[in-house]
C-alpha cells in the first residue's frame, strides 16, 4: 500500500512539473523619466500666519509618445529648512519630446521662512532643493519616476546687474 501511494505521489508531481511550458517573454515597457527642473519662484501673497508661492517648472517628456496629466509631488528646501511640500495635478498634454511650464501654487508659514531667511542673513545666497516624484498617464497605463534638483540664488543680487 505505502509503494502504490508513494508511486502515485510521484506520478502526480511529474506530470504537474513536467508539463509547464516556459513562460513568454515579455518586453520592459518604453518609459523613460521626464525631466522636472525649477524656473522661477514667485511671492503670490501674504496672510496673517503665512503667504503664498508659485513655484514655475519646466516639465520635459523625453519619450517617443505623448504623456498626458502630470501629478506632481514635491517637497521645497531653502538650506536644510522644509519651506513647503504638497502635490499638484497639472491638466496638460506633453508631446513626444516637448515640455511645458507648469505653475505650483504653494503655501508656506512664517516660521518655516523666517527659518530659510536665516540662512540668506548669513551667505546672502540661498541653496534650494527641490524633490519629489512625477506621474504621468502614457499608453501602457499611469508611470511614475523621481526627480531631484539643487541649485543657488542670491536674492540680495536681483534687480542690481548692470551691462
Amino acid at each position: 500500500m505505502r509503494k502504490a501511494f508513494a508511486a502515485l505521489t510521484l506520478a502526480v508531481a511529474a506530470a504537474c512539473g513536467g508539463s509547464r511550458a516556459p513562460a513568454p517573454y515579455v518586453p520592459p515597457v518604453p518609459f523613460d523619466d521626464p525631466s522636472v527642473a525649477i524656473r522661477d519662484v514667485r511671492l503670490a501673497g501674504a496672510g496673517l500666519t503665512g503667504g503664498s508661492m508659485d513655484i514655475v517648472v519646466s516639465v520635459y517628456n523625453p519619450n517617443d509618445y505623448d504623456v498626458q496629466a502630470p501629478r506632481l509631488s514635491y517637497q521645497l528646501y531653502v538650506g536644510d529648512t522644509r519651506l513647503t511640500d504638497g502635490y499638484y495635478d497639472a491638466n496638460i498634454s506633453l508631446r513626444s519630446r516637448d515640455s511645458a511650464l507648469v505653475k505650483i501654487p504653494a503655501t508656506f508659514s512664517y516660521l518655516t521662512a523666517r527659518r530659510a531667511g536665516l540662512a540668506v542673513a548669513g551667505t546672502g545666497t540661498v541653496d534650494y532643493r527641490m524633490l519629489g516624484r512625477i506621474s504621468v498617464g502614457t499608453p501602457y497605463g499611469r508611470m511614475s519616476a523621481p526627480y531631484d534638483r539643487m541649485g543657488r540664488f542670491a536674492p540680495l543680487n536681483v534687480g542690481f546687474g548692470g551691462r
